[in-house]
């Protein structure tokens, strides 16, 4: 988990600093902060705080992630030796197991519905709380951000 979360620091970094860059070029701002110690002019606040929230929500989605494998296995379970055939030279094949449609769509739906609904609430509530909200606040970003993904239009 130590190493999925650093992976996911890493990326979060990244790409936090390559959207600021590009929307430092798309208006035209790119390379013109006068700051010695900032000459692309990057909001470090946002990304400490995007960092943050990273470090905060990786550990529980791995859980999860972890949770709906064992729960729903995409393959079935490896007893013994794995299994062989013969191809039409009589040479040892090794049979790759079959994925589980069934446990694979399971755990999609769960992820994608549940799973998304938690993760784009905590997200909503680390973020708004490292921006200095209060919990009103908080509840006020889920309805407005959250709630409308839900709806029917």
């Amino acid at each position: 988990m130590q190493t999925a979360t650093l992976q996911a620091a890493l990326l979060n970094i990244t790409s936090s600093i390559i959207a600021q860059l590009l929307i430092a070029y798309r208006g035209s701002t790119f390379g013109t902060s006068s700051s010695v110690l900032n000459p692309l002019g990057l909001n470090f606040v946002a990304i400490l705080q995007y960092l943050a929230s990273t470090l905060l929500l990786t550990p529980p989605n791995f859980k999860w992630q972890e949770y709906l494998e064992t729960a729903f296995p995409g393959y079935p379970a490896q007893k013994g030796k794995q299994k062989m055939k013969l191809d039409d030279d009589g040479k040892d094949l090794i049979v790759e197991p079959k994925l589980n449609l069934r446990n694979t769509a399971i755990k999609f739906t769960l992820d994608q519905t549940a799973g998304a609904a938690l993760n784009t609430s905590l997200f909503l509530v680390i973020i708004k709380l490292l921006r200095g909200g209060t919990l009103m606040d908080c509840m006020e970003a889920i309805r407005e951000v959250l709630l409308p993904l839900y709806t029917l239009h």
